[in-house]
């Protein structure tokens, strides 16, 4: 008997550090693919040219000459910002999906899909066709305020649906339908350079980012990974029905509300900075799932390490298709990420987890 104790705890400290790996090979994946993104563009440089153009920037060396002060200024104040900036949608947006699953306790949960992403594009949309300048706290604001629509209307619709989980993400797509179609009044009554933007915020794009984007939404981020990452194990009690999981001391109200208004802010700040970008928060956690299984103590940081690389991948890629980035990531990201889901779907017939 304390054979098979001690074989068992072997064998499960064996697992975990195996996850422990693995989520340490996704933030290295990440590290390098921020370095190979500063490479792709109109002016190709070498992984070790950036790295010297990084280096110096964050040592104050200055170096003379025209040739290296174009290349500097196209690394430092373009490329940089633009790589930044996607790692924080990616880890935002993913764990965004990750925890949005657990507590709707639905496969199919994520920002898009319950109609928060769609809430802030119709707060973006209006504040642009009132005349907000893209990039303006005002519009930040705006797609905040309309992307905690859609999470009030599941708060409150959740203790009516709570043998039905599938009903609240029907809800939500119902509501994400409702302000798509608020969006497109507004795009039909604007000038044509604000369709222009608008269109754009709609597929997500990198292109024009610079680094005042970084503060708000990486600081967000980093409060929203501070709050959900030590909530994983009362997520993984989330798992079980409502009347288990409060027999076990969890108030499950209190939680679900605090967990979907990080989230949607979060989620509303991403894209009032670039737009939709869909499938990162559907598609990541399911990934994930299949390597290290559904326990949130590892999925959560696993799931934000890999959307960063996921997102820089993408992104990367839009690049080398077209070196003037005129390819929306978000076209990039639901081209991959919709056979994967489709692939997750037929490869887990019986369940979704």
């Amino acid at each position: 008997m304390t054979e098979s104790k001690t074989q068992m705890k072997e064998d499960y400290s064996r697992y975990t550090h195996l996850k422990i790996i693995f989520i340490a090979i996704c933030v290295v994946a990440t590290i390098c693919t921020f370095f190979v993104s500063l490479c792709v563009g109109t002016l190709n440089l070498s992984v070790g040219e950036v790295y010297e153009h990084v280096l110096n920037h964050i040592t104050g060396v200055h170096v003379e000459g025209a040739d290296y002060e174009y290349a500097d200024n196209i690394v430092w104040n373009f490329r940089v910002p633009r790589a930044l900036f996607a790692v924080v949608a990616g880890v935002a947006l993913s764990i965004a999906g990750t925890v949005m699953q657990s507590v709707m306790k639905n496969p199919l949960a994520d920002p898009y899909t319950t109609g928060v992403s769609s809430g802030a594009m119709f707060g973006v949309a209006l504040a642009l066709t009132l005349g907000i300048s893209v990039g303006g706290s005002l519009l930040v604001v705006n797609a905040v305020i309309f992307a905690m629509i859609p999470i009030a209307i599941i708060v409150c619709m959740a203790p009516f649906f709570r043998r039905s989980p599938a009903s609240l993400v029907l809800s939500g797509i119902a509501v994400s339908y409702l302000f798509n179609s608020l969006t497109t009044l507004m795009m039909v009554s604007t000038d044509s350079a604000t369709l222009s933007v608008v269109y754009t915020w709609q597929v997500g794009t990198l292109s024009d980012l610079n680094w005042d984007v970084l503060p708000l939404s990486t600081g967000m981020t980093l409060v929203g990974l501070a709050v959900l990452l030590p909530l994983a194990g009362k997520l993984n009690i989330m798992a079980l029905e409502d009347k288990e999981a409060k027999a076990l001391g969890l108030d499950i109200e209190r939680l679900r509300i605090l967990c979907l208004v990080v989230l949607g802010l979060m989620a509303a700040i991403v894209i009032s900075y670039v737009g939709i970008i869909g499938f990162v928060g559907l598609v990541i956690p399911h990934m994930i799932r299949m390597f290290l299984g559904a326990d949130n103590k590892f999925l959560l940081p696993a799931s934000a390490a890999f959307g960063g690389v996921f997102l820089l991948g993408c992104d990367i890629i839009s690049r080398a298709i077209d070196v003037g980035a005129t390819i929306p990531v978000g076209v990039i990201t639901s081209f991959i990420g919709a056979p994967i889901f489709l692939y997750l779907i037929i490869r887990q017939k019986r369940s979704m987890w």
